[in-house]
């Protein structure tokens, strides 16, 4: 039958052997992989450095990350052909977070893309944005995670927490919608931590953050205002005529390794995110896990059914960094950004 087979003449065997080939070499590309490589600035042209540059391949949903070096250069080497989106996270608060879609990688090709960022609410004004200085440190601080003498996981000490590096984008109603985009029109110069009022409704951002925990209460101090928030450990119950407030009422409870802090009694005039407006039904519940001696794992779910369509989830990373401590922080004192704003 071999024999036969081989030596039997068809009309289809050449139409046969160029599927063949074609086939080959459609395999032999996808097997090469290509590269994305390019420099980040900032608007004035300068050099955006040890700064993570991510590409997102659209297919398997996999995160190829880089840095850039000294001179902003970056490459993301490896990558397997097909469509990504091209991601740098906001850089603190200078430079707001880049995106562009539908970039294109070819087998055994490097697709050259410079990336010039656009500036976030301070203008790039120098020494403004102190987290700059906090996320250029080492933060390698190996070893075990350590326990309190209760047996709970200890987050006692002073960490710089970070940006969600890939950020959910919340659903909005439609009131909330219309206000974001007007929000964001005017460049947020309403925005609270403007006029030195509460820039966040729980810790976050590229800031240091001091906790200091007993077993019945977490403190978390801060360089902002309202300078400290207060988790009861104590398995109270949230009260019943609470008086809304910036940064709600907090408890929390263990489950495991993680501490579960959940906080309610918001009022509505913070902000969330970047601009995002929420009703005094706000409910946030936040999971801290510590997995070693130098980290913390940190995830928040918002709920507001005034607001979101679903919970919108915030996940982001923090670093221990025992050689720092938090300082007095007078916002009101000599603040000078209401009148430089650039908003309409």
């Amino acid at each position: 039958m071999l024999e036969l087979a081989c030596c039997y003449e068809s009309p289809m065997l050449p139409r046969i052997i160029v599927v063949i080939l074609l086939l080959g070499l459609d395999l032999q590309a996808q097997g090469q992989a290509g590269s994305i490589a390019g420099t980040v600035t900032d608007p004035d042209g300068r050099a955006v450095v040890n700064t993570p540059v991510e590409a997102h391949n659209i297919a398997s949903s996999t995160v190829y990350r880089g840095t850039t070096s000294a001179s902003g250069n970056y490459t993301l080497a490896k990558l397997p052909v097909g469509i990504y989106t091209l991601v740098v996270p906001d850089v603190g608060f200078t430079l707001v977070r880049f995106e562009r879609k539908g970039i294109v990688v070819q087998p055994a090709l490097t697709l050259r893309m410079d990336i010039r960022l656009e500036w976030a609410g301070n203008l790039g004004t120098p020494g403004d944005d102190q987290s700059a200085f906090n996320m250029a440190k080492s933060n390698a601080q190996p070893g075990p995670a350590p326990h309190t003498r209760d047996g709970k996981p200890d987050f006692s000490g002073v960490w710089i927490a970070s940006f969600d590096p890939n950020p959910e984008v919340p659903a909005l109603l439609p009131w909330a919608e219309a206000l974001t985009k007007e929000r964001m029109a005017n460049a947020g110069k309403d925005a609270p931590s403007t006029f030195c009022l509460p820039p966040f409704i729980f810790p976050g951002g590229p800031l240091l953050y001091k906790v200091v925990q007993t077993p019945a209460l977490l403190i978390t101090l801060f360089e902002n205002v309202p300078n400290y928030r207060q988790v009861y450990l104590d398995g109270r119950a949230h009260p019943k005529d609470l008086n809304p407030s910036w940064i709600g009422h907090s408890t929390g409870t263990w489950q495991h390794e993680t501490l579960v802090i959940d906080t309610v009694g918001f009022n509505d005039k913070s902000w969330v995110g970047m601009g995002f407006p929420h009703t005094e039904m706000l409910h946030v519940i936040e999971r801290y896990r510590r997995p070693d001696r130098g980290h913390l794992e940190v995830e928040a779910t918002l709920e507001d059914a005034g607001t979101f369509t679903k919970p919108w989830k915030q996940r982001s990373t923090w670093y221990l960094s025992p050689e720092d401590d938090v300082l007095e922080y007078v916002c009101s004192e000599n603040n000078k950004d209401p009148q430089h704003m650039p908003g309409k």
